[in-house]
Parts: C-alpha cells; sequence; structure tokens
C-alpha cells in the first residue's frame, strides 16, 4: 500500500523523464538563441575571413611552429632572451594581420557574452555553470 505523500517508482519515473524533455527543450531553444546573437554571427564571419586569408594562415603558421619548437623551454620557464624575444616578434606579426586581430576581437565580444550567460544561469541555479561545464582530469 502506498502512503500518503508517497510516489509509485512509475511517477517518479515519469516525473524524471518530463523534467528531463523540459530541460532538454529549454537547452535546445536557448542554444538556438545563442546562436543567432550577432556576436556569435560576427564569430562566425570572422573565422570565414581568417580561414580564407593566406597572409594570417602563414603568421599563425609561423608563430605556432615556433612555439612548438620551444615548448620545453615555455613549459620550465628557461627561454633566453633572444627566443623571448623572437616568440615576441612572431607574436605581434601574426596579431598585426587584420583578419586575426577581427578574430580576436570577435571572440572576445562572443567570449563576454558566453560568461554573462553562465553568470545569469549560475544565479538561476544556485551553482557556478561555468564551473560545473569544465572537463575533468588534471588541466579541466
Amino acid at each position: 500500500m502506498i502512503q500518503p505523500g508517497m510516489v509509485d517508482a512509475t511517477e517518479l519515473e515519469a516525473a524524471n523523464e518530463a523534467a528531463e524533455a523540459d530541460a532538454l527543450l529549454a537547452a535546445g531553444t536557448f542554444g538556438a538563441a545563442l546562436r543567432e546573437s550577432p556576436d556569435f554571427a560576427a564569430l562566425l564571419r570572422a573565422d570565414a575571413a581568417l580561414q580564407a586569408d593566406p597572409e594570417s594562415n602563414a603568421a599563425i603558421n609561423a608563430f605556432g611552429r615556433r612555439q612548438a619548437e620551444l615548448q620545453m623551454q615555455l613549459t620550465f620557464g628557461t627561454l633566453d632572451d633572444s627566443q623571448r624575444a623572437e616568440l615576441e616578434a612572431l607574436h605581434a606579426a601574426m596579431l598585426a594581420c587584420p583578419e586575426v586581430a577581427a578574430y580576436v576581437a570577435a571572440q572576445g565580444a562572443f567570449g563576454a557574452v558566453c560568461a554573462e550567460t553562465a553568470a545569469m544561469i549560475s544565479d538561476q541555479i544556485g551553482i557556478d555553470f561555468a564551473a560545473n561545464c569544465r572537463s575533468g582530469g588534471c588541466c579541466g
């Protein structure tokens, strides 16, 4: 016999399934709204322009190659002054490309939207949403 105030397993499962369906619908609606935002559209345009620009890609690749070559020194903080200057010059040359600068700006603007959104969600659910979305492991 079910005691007053108790819910049987079937009712509980149905309630959980309904709550999950509501959450998925809300997440889908939220994702669609985020994808339609002006900041996301600007990020997509900047990404397409960046991908199509050979000068930017050459600068990105040059910086990335040299950074990879010096990864051990970067990790242990043992870069000498000439290596540091070389990396800084390659980084500056990369950022001086208009398409790279536009992409970095668009990424920052969309990142700000995401941070504001995460703060709003955190306020609503009472936990740090962004911290709970990070991947696990030693670096997450």
